[in-house]
């Protein structure tokens, strides 16, 4: 009796212990966390490129009333947002939205002759351009865009930490849109180029933040609305320039 009540014992205490090694499975959990890899996810946040446009790299025509004039200009930083949608680790899409102000003053190379043409003008009829156009300041609005791809190299996606960090290279079409402020019979042009570069992206949980290097190529052509003389490119404005290691960072949130 004495033997059937000790093995009863013994196998209860048997299951109490086994019970207890099954629901002790946060040891298992952890362990198996360190390897799991961190999932790239879509972003969007505000972005800033540090852009300075060098008149060595500027390409232009500008003319008014068939006179070639000579133009400097100036810019501010191109801010605005930029997202970034992963397909795959390595194949990133990425879109960028922003504002852009472009300030170009112009005056005739031959001042003499360019007055004396709207003073001839303007003794017998309307000049069809003013003393502004002649020598004045064109103040610029741009909106510009930027579509592209980005091949990655992942460095680290630690998903028990919630952390990644990887390398890449992008490229992708420019196009956006001029709007002129100023009173000018020149028309508002659309925006074309192209962008590439290369960069680093770091994603801690729900956030992120991205910086790189960019070189961009933009270019617009436009006429006065009405012509001056017999050829419409007597009186055209063509801007062509390229900006090369322009340091750029974006932060924000991811959006899944």
């Amino acid at each position: 009796m004495r033997k059937k009540i000790f093995t009863l014992v013994l196998l209860c205490c048997s299951l109490t212990f086994a019970d207890r090694i099954v629901i002790d499975t946060s040891m298992a959990t952890s362990t198996a966390s360190d390897y799991k890899e961190f999932e790239d996810r879509g972003s969007f946040g505000p972005y800033i490129e540090f852009n300075n446009i060098k008149a060595k790299n500027v390409n232009y025509s500008y003319k008014v009333n068939g006179r070639k004039h000579n133009i400097t200009l100036d810019n501010t930083f191109i801010y605005g947002a930029s997202g970034s949608l992963p397909l795959t680790e390595w194949f990133d899409i990425y879109l960028m939205a922003g504002y852009q102000y472009l300030g170009v003053s112009h005056e005739p190379q031959d001042k003499k002759a360019a007055y004396a043409d709207f003073e001839e003008y303007d003794d017998f009829f309307e000049a069809p351009f003013d003393t502004s156009d002649i020598e004045g300041r064109h103040e610029i609005h741009t909106a510009l865009f930027q579509l592209g791809f980005d091949f990655a190299l992942p460095i680290v996606m630690n998903y028990k930490h919630q952390f990644m960090f990887k390398l890449y290279a992008f490229g992708g079409a420019v196009f956006g849109k001029t709007f002129f402020a100023d009173d000018t019979k020149f028309t508002s042009p659309a925006i074309y180029g192209y962008a590439y570069g290369a960069g680093a992206r770091m994603a801690w949980h729900g956030f992120f933040l991205s910086g790189g290097f960019r070189n961009n190529h933009e270019y617009f052509h436009t006429y006065f609305e009405r012509k001056t003389g017999e050829f419409r490119d007597g009186d055209e404005f063509m801007l062509d320039y390229d900006t090369f290691f322009q340091p750029y960072v974006s932060l924000g949130i991811t959006l899944f």
